[in-house]
């Protein structure tokens, strides 16, 4: 997964050491408003899994697994997902 420490030093950043990220604005929006919607659901009423539309979708599933998510019912065991529990 991208941020799982292996490439830090091979990301790209802004000026203000933020990560860049050049990635398709729809799939991008799709995992986020998905996630989102993940952490605010009850286990009994998870969201549908992240969709594009067109041709997008084989890019899709390759975003998510670059930012370390699957379409499985485990991914509530994400580690993006847990860090993001653990820090509020």
């Amino acid at each position: 997964a991208l941020f799982c420490g292996r490439w830090d030093k091979k990301l790209q950043r802004d000026g203000s050491g933020r990560i860049f990220l050049d990635v398709n604005g729809d799939c991008f929006q799709a995992i986020v408003d998905y996630l989102n919607e993940l952490a605010i659901s009850t286990e009994e009423d998870t969201p549908d899994y992240p969709t594009v539309g067109g041709e997008n979708g084989p890019m899709l599933h390759d975003y998510l697994q670059l930012f370390g998510l699957s379409l499985s019912p485990l991914i509530r065991e994400s580690k993006i997902i847990n860090a993001l529990s653990q820090a509020e």
